[in-house]
């Protein structure tokens, strides 16, 4: 009779356990980075990009993080969102769209995109774009020049030229503003003051490049190229059961990845499950008293 009285107790400290140690089986690394998309325009996010608010940051290269806004596939570079428009595993490129231009027929770009100066260590942006400069509000300019009519204001007139095709002038001291954008080179053709807008809205392209050799050896084992401090730091390689040191064919096994618990829910299933099993031991004391109580007539 006793036993049974601790029979609750024994119940809850096995559901807490299991909860808490994983009673549902592991999850290895590689199966809690599944590819994603932001459910807009169905492109698929897959290693080494990641999502940033859904998924831990070994699930991709740092910097490759991904969010998404309205549906769009979102990428923070050189201090700015872009809406990525096509990924490319095959020849590790994406395409992105420049953000706050306005007036698809006459867009004025706000400030510099991305550069090559600007553009972080694992990407590149001088394959397949070309770089235009724009030069907004002149007040004195080079004579027969053709200008951006639908840009011009009063007096001030603005202008777009292709990189290295630039008339000597001085025209950062007799113009507003000049700003640089990358274009993919498909997008420019024909007369480049007609046809800038489409050569913005057609966006540019970056492409990156794959991590150092250790990243290279494990990726090609399998695995997943993991870092604890940023780039070049602290190295791991995340295969299917847990962490190595090099590749996932190596001895040097480090701790097996494991999802964090939540302990909140865990405690309060725990609770409900503990408070069924009370319920239930006592209904059951209680019917068996009362047929042991009952005498026939």
């Amino acid at each position: 009779m006793a036993s049974l009285a601790r029979l609750p107790s024994i119940l809850f400290l096995v559901f807490l356990y299991t909860s808490i140690n994983g009673g549902s089986s592991d999850q290895s690394p590689i199966t809690t980075c599944p590819s994603f998309d932001c459910g807009g325009d169905g492109i698929t996010i897959s290693y080494p990009f990641w999502h940033q608010s859904q998924q831990f940051e070994h699930c991709g290269y740092p910097g490759f993080n991904i969010s998404c806004s309205d549906q769009n596939p979102m990428i923070y570079l050189s201090n700015d969102l872009y809406p990525v428009t096509n990924i490319n595993h095959s020849s590790k490129s994406l395409t992105l769209h420049h953000t706050k231009i306005r007036r698809a027929d006459c867009p004025k770009v706000p400030h510099d995109t991305i550069t090559v100066n600007s553009t972080p260590s694992l990407f590149n942006s001088t394959l397949g774009n070309k770089m235009l400069h724009f030069f907004y509000n002149c007040t004195l300019y080079p004579p027969s020049l053709p200008h951006i009519a639908c840009l011009q204001y009063g007096i001030k007139q603005s202008y777009v030229f292709l990189e290295g095709a630039t008339p000597e002038f001085d025209w950062h001291r007799y113009c507003e503003s000049v700003v640089s954008a990358l274009v993919s080179d498909e997008a420019v053709y024909g007369d480049l003051v007609q046809g800038f807008g489409r050569a913005l809205q057609g966006g540019f392209k970056l492409t990156w490049k794959q991590l150092d050799g250790a990243c290279q050896s494990c990726e090609a084992s399998g695995g997943l190229c993991g870092y604890n401090n940023g780039l070049h730091e602290n190295f791991f390689c995340i295969c299917t059961s847990r962490r190595h040191s090099t590749n996932c064919y190596d001895q040097g096994a480090l701790t097996t990845v494991r999802p964090e618990p939540n302990y909140i829910y865990v405690a309060i299933g725990a609770l409900i499950f503990g408070g069924s099993v009370i319920a239930a031991t006592v209904f059951y004391f209680t019917q068996k008293k009362r047929a042991g109580s009952y005498k026939p007539v």
